[in-house]
């Protein structure tokens, strides 16, 4: 039996350097493929409107070598909103809890330092949203056996273990 389909993808750190890098080629090539039908949600520190961080997305598409489809990045586009706040504001995961309110089966991805894991995720458990989330966390866990074990202890605070996804790259 597979794990139900995620209804909303919630990208902390969206105005980064991994999301120009990679997240960003990598939502329009599941879009491309038809792969993609959930709503994207970007959050991040960075006071920016929705226009720009549509334009960031665009231009960090093109820039990765892809040959851009005017139609069906307009499709995934029009499926971005943006989030603006500090993490470890509770405010901003209100705001988020308000913006995914209709979603069942949540996926946040952490496009953050390490050392910002814990405070996203516990900000996700205090505001209700992890319940039947999954995190996925991308870079490195940790600087060696001990760092990895500490930041999955703090992580086991607010979810499940089975809640984590870990990819590294």
């Amino acid at each position: 039996m597979s794990e139900p389909t995620a209804d909303v993808f919630v990208a902390f750190g969206i105005t980064g350097d991994l999301a120009k890098e990679m997240t960003f080629r990598s939502l329009y090539r599941l879009e491309c493929r038809g792969l993609l039908r959930c709503r994207i949600v970007g959050v991040a520190v960075d006071d920016w409107t929705i226009a720009r961080l549509r334009r960031h997305m665009r231009d960090s598409i093109k820039a990765a070598g892809e040959k851009l489809d005017r139609k069906l990045f307009d499709r995934l586009a029009a499926r971005v909103s943006y989030i603006q706040g500090d993490f470890g504001d509770p405010a901003t995961y209100g705001r988020l809890a308000n913006a995914i309110r209709t979603a069942k089966r949540p996926v946040f991805y952490l496009e953050t330092p390490p050392s910002l894991f814990g405070r996203v995720v516990s900000g996700l458990a205090e505001s209700g949203l992890a319940k039947d989330a999954r995190v996925v966390v991308e870079k490195p866990f940790g600087h060696d056996l001990a760092s990895a074990r500490e930041l999955a202890a703090e992580l086991h605070r607010s979810v499940r273990e089975e809640q984590i996804f870990r990819v590294s790259s």
